[in-house]
């Protein structure tokens, strides 16, 4: 989805009202506050561009992952300094069983460390590309 955020809270807010339109969170402010709690204690910012901002939060109904690029690099305090452009907001409900939040960031973050997997998420067009993307 194509994103056009001035700011890191913007862009965070922005993602939180599209997952409470799609049924997934059902306050998306509450989501929203949560998501910036968690990124007080340390930045999603993993670098080459990328964020995977994430939230546990009792607003969200169904546990989901919202993928955005940003359409200006937004200052994030990323861990190698580089603004973030590519954004990959994830919703966790209190509900969710076990570990299963930490196995989806790991997976992501496996993917991520792969330079061909981050040519091809920062190439993408489309949401369906950056849908085979992530399958593949």
């Amino acid at each position: 989805m194509d994103l056009h955020a001035k700011t890191r809270d913007e862009a965070i807010h922005q993602l939180a009202l599209i997952l409470q339109q799609n049924g997934s969170v059902s306050d998306a402010d509450d989501f929203y506050h949560d998501v910036l709690h968690r990124e007080s204690l340390t930045t999603t910012g993993i670098g080459n561009n990328i964020a995977i901002p994430h939230g546990k939060s009792t607003s969200v109904i169904q546990s989901t992952m919202l993928f955005a690029k940003n359409s200006e690099p937004l200052a994030w305090h990323s861990l190698d300094g580089s603004e973030v452009n590519i954004i990959f907001l994830m919703a966790v409900s209190p509900e969710s069983k076990g570990d299963a939040h930490l196995r989806m960031l790991a997976k992501l973050s496996g993917k991520l460390m792969d330079d061909d997997f981050v040519k091809a998420i920062k190439s993408a067009q489309t949401s369906e590309e950056i849908l085979k993307i992530l399958k593949s």
